[in-house]
């Protein structure tokens, strides 16, 4: 009973945020798509993070490790919406050349 009393702490105190996987740390964010196809549309949230700002890094995380299953290198941020309960991010999934 006391392990589950601690992992439930450790839970609501650090939240929960998507780690992001080797292949997600490889996609980029981009600002310009000029030399870029799109693949798909990708999305990712998070809550219950101990701040807005951890949400977001979890969203972030999330959304690059979706883009990268979908074999995007890029995305361009679309939209992050983010109030006291969840962050969601959405952005187009891209494969670049980055000569």
């Amino acid at each position: 009973m006391t392990r589950l009393l601690v992992l439930m702490s450790v839970f609501f105190v650090f939240g929960c945020a998507t780690q992001l996987t080797p292949e997600g740390s490889s996609v980029r964010l981009v600002s310009d798509s000029a030399k870029c196809k799109f693949v798909g549309t990708v999305s990712g949230s998070n809550s219950m993070g101990s701040s807005t700002a951890h949400d977001a890094d979890g969203a972030m995380n999330e959304l690059r490790n979706k883009a990268a299953a979908m074999g995007a290198n890029a995305v361009k941020i679309v939209n992050v919406d983010s109030n006291s309960e969840v962050t969601t991010a959405v952005a187009e999934a891209l494969h670049c050349d980055f000569d």
